[in-house]
C-alpha cells in the first residue's frame, strides 16, 4: 500500500536455513532448520515469506521514497523541549550541522507532534506517559555488524544455547556482512561490548576455536538487557507516540519495526482526517483504544520466546509460527468498525438458540474476548480484520491473456482514502454510487466488482474503478449473500461489512463523528 515493495524486495533476503554446530569443535552441523518456513503465495496472502533486511538500507529506501513526495528528512536536528496549548504545540530544536560543528537553534509552532524517537526519546519522558513493565537481569545481549571470512552465506550460523552463551551470525544483504547475536545468562555485555577485540575472542572461544573463520571489523555493535515495557497511553493533548517510544521489548520473534510501523499507518490517516478538517478530533482517541490491545499481546508473545530461548526451547520454537506474522492482528473490537455480518449472524444463532431451548450447551466462547492477534479466529472475515488482497481481477471485456494487464487489490487500495468496495451481485450499486458522491473525493475512492462474464451496473461511470473478478477470488474472500459493501480503511484494515447505502452512511457518520 505504501508502493515501496519493489525496492524492498530488490535489496532484502530471505531467512537463511540455521545450521547449529556441534561444540567443543564447532564444526559439525548438530543441526538443520527452517526459521521460518518458504510457503507459497496465495491470492489473499502473496507476500507470506519472512524477508530481511538491514535498518540501514530500510532507512535508505524511506529516505528515496520520501524524497519523491517532497519530503526531506532533517539529520542533524535534535527536539530539545517542548509544550503545548489547546491550539498547537511549541517545540525549541537544535539543528546541527554536516560535521556536527555548527549549532543553530529554533523555535517551531505545529498543528500536532508525534514523537517517534525510541525508547530513550525525550517525548514520552516529557509528556509524563507512564512506561508500566519489567527490566530483565539475567538475559543478556550483545549485537552488531561483523565482516567474517570461512563461512557459507546460505545459512544462518549458531553455537551454544542462550541458556549458557548462544553465538548467531546471519549473513546479511551486503556480501561478508553477518549480523551477530551474543546471548546467555553467563555475559557480560557490557564488558565484551567494550572493544571488538573482546567480542573476536568471545566470537572465537565459543564456535570451538575454528581456524577456517576470521573474524574482522564491526561497522557497528551495542549491548543491551531487555526491557519489557509499553505506556499506557499513546498520546496526550496534540502530541502522540508511536514505535519504541510507546514500546519496547525482546529481539525475539521480530516484532519491532513491523508493529512500529503497525503504530504510524493506524495513527497517520487519522490524523490527516482531522488536520484537513474532514473529521473531528474525537477520531483521535481511537488510535490508543486500538493499538494498545495488540502491544500488549505483542509483549506476551516475545517474552514467551525470550523465556524459551534462554531456558533451552526446541528449534521448533524458533519457528515463529503463523501469530508472529501479523497477519493476524485485527481491531475487531473498535468502536469505528461497522459489521452488519456478524450481527445477522448473531441473529440467526439466536434464533436457533431458542429453538433449543430445552437444552443447555456449556457457552465456552466469548465473543467480545479480545484476540488482536487473531490466534484464535475461525477464518470467517470480520470488520477489524486485516484486508484480504484479491488477485486476478480485470477491466469487463478482457480476457486472462498474457497481453492484458490483471490488477490486486494490494494495488488499488490506498494510504490516502477509504477503499468502498461494491460487489455487484448483493448490492444496488447505482443507489449507492449516487449516494457516495456527498463526500470529498480524498475522502474515498469506490470499486465495483463483477463476476466474470458479467455486465457491469449502469453508473459504474460513477466509480473510480470497475473490475472483473475474473478468478472469483475477490467474492470467495470478502462477500456473502447478505453483506456486498466492504470498507476498507487507509491503514488497510476492514472498517465496514455492510448490506447497504444507510449503512455505509451510518459508518462514516461514525468514523467522521459529523452529520
Amino acid at each position: 500500500m505504501l508502493g515501496m515493495i519493489e525496492p524492498v524486495l530488490k535489496h532484502a533476503i530471505c531467512v537463511p536455513l540455521v545450521r547449529k554446530y556441534k561444540l567443543p569443535e564447532g564444526v559439525d552441523v548438530l543441526n538443520e532448520f527452517a526459521m521460518s518456513p518458504l510457503a507459497d503465495p496465495t491470492p489473499t496472502h502473496p507476500f507470506l515469506n519472512l524477508m530481511l533486511l538491514g535498518q540501514d538500507t530500510l532507512e535508505t529506501v524511506f529516505h528515496e521514497e520520501l524524497a519523491k513526495l517532497g519530503c526531506t528528512v532533517e539529520n542533524g536536528t535534535e527536539l530539545v523541549s517542548f509544550k503545548q496549548n489547546a491550539d498547537f504545540v511549541e517545540v525549541n530544536l537544535l539543528k546541527r550541522g554536516p560535521k556536527g560543528d555548527q549549532e543553530e537553534r529554533e523555535t517551531c509552532r505545529y498543528e500536532w507532534m508525534v514523537g517517534t524517537d525510541g525508547a530513550k526519546g525525550v517525548v514520552r519522558k516529557q509528556l509524563g506517559l507512564t512506561f508500566l513493565g519489567e527490566t530483565r537481569l539475567v538475559e543478556n545481549f550483545v549485537v552488531g555488524d561483523i565482516c567474517v571470512e570461512g563461512l557459507s552465506p546460505k545459512y544462518w550460523h549458531m553455537w551454544g544455547e542462550a541458556s549458557d552463551v548462544l553465538i548467531s551470525l546471519r549473513p546479511t544483504e551486503t556480501k561478508g556482512l553477518y549480523n551477530f547475536i551474543i546471548a546467555g545468562k553467563d555475559i557480560n555485555n557490557a564488558e565484551l561490548a567494550a572493544s571488538q577485540d573482546t567480542i573476536r575472542d568471545c566470537f572465537r572461544k565459543n564456535t570451538g576455536n575454528r581456524k577456517d573463520i576470521k573474524f574482522g571489523e564491526m561497522p557497528w555493535m551495542s549491548y543491551y538487557t531487555p526491557n519489557i515495557r509499553m505506556v499506557d497511553a499513546f498520546s496526550k493533548g496534540r502530541i502522540f507516540i508511536a514505535g519504541d517510544a510507546g514500546h519496547v521489548h525482546s529481539p525475539t520473534g521480530g516484532q519491532g519495526v513491523n508493529t512500529g510501523m503497525q503504530d504510524s499507518f493506524n495513527l497517520g490517516w487519522k490524523l490527516a482526517l482531522v488536520a484537513k478538517g474532514l473529521a473531528s478530533p474525537s477520531l483521535l482517541n481511537t488510535y490508543s483504544n486500538e493499538r494498545l490491545p495488540v502491544i500488549a499481546e505483542m509483549l506476551d508473545q516475545t517474552t514467551k520466546l525470550l523465556n524459551s530461548t534462554f531456558n533451552g526451547g526446541s528449534a521448533a520454537e524458533w519457528q515463529n509460527g503463523g501469530a508472529l506474522f501479523q497477519l493476524g492482528v485485527n481491531y475487531r473490537w473498535s468502536t469505528i468498525v461497522m459489521d452488519e455480518r456478524k450481527s445477522i449472524e448473531a441473529a440467526r444463532e439466536a434464533e436457533e438458540d431458542a429453538l433449543m431451548e430445552d437444552f443447555e450447551f456449556e457457552d465456552d466462547v466469548d465473543d467480545e474476548k479480545i484476540d488482536s492477534y487473531g490466534t484464535g479466529f475461525d477464518g470467517r472475515l470480520r470488520a477489524g480484520d486485516r484486508a484480504p488482497d484479491s488477485s486476478g481481477l480485470m477491466k469487463p471485456g478482457t480476457s486472462m491473456k498474457p497481453f492484458n494487464k490483471s490488477h490486486q487489490l494490494f494495488q488499488i487500495f490506498t494510504v490516502t482514502r477509504h477503499t468502498v468496495l461494491l460487489f455487484a451481485d448483493f448490492v444496488d450499486c447505482d443507489e449507492i454510487l449516487q449516494d457516495l458522491k456527498r463526500y470529498p473525493k480524498d475522502l474515498l475512492q469506490s470499486v465495483v466488482l463483477v463476476r466474470r462474464k458479467r455486465s457491469a451496473p449502469s453508473s459504474s461511470n460513477l466509480a473510480d474503478h470497475v473490475l472483473e473478478d475474473h478468478d472469483g477470488h475477490a467474492y470467495e474472500a470478502y462477500t456473502s449473500s447478505v453483506c456486498g459493501v466492504i470498507v476498507v480503511r487507509p491503514d488497510g484494515i476492514i472498517g465496514g461489512i455492510l448490506r447497504g447505502s444507510n449503512s455505509l452512511r451510518i459508518y462514516f457518520q461514525n468514523v467522521l463523528a459529523s452529520p
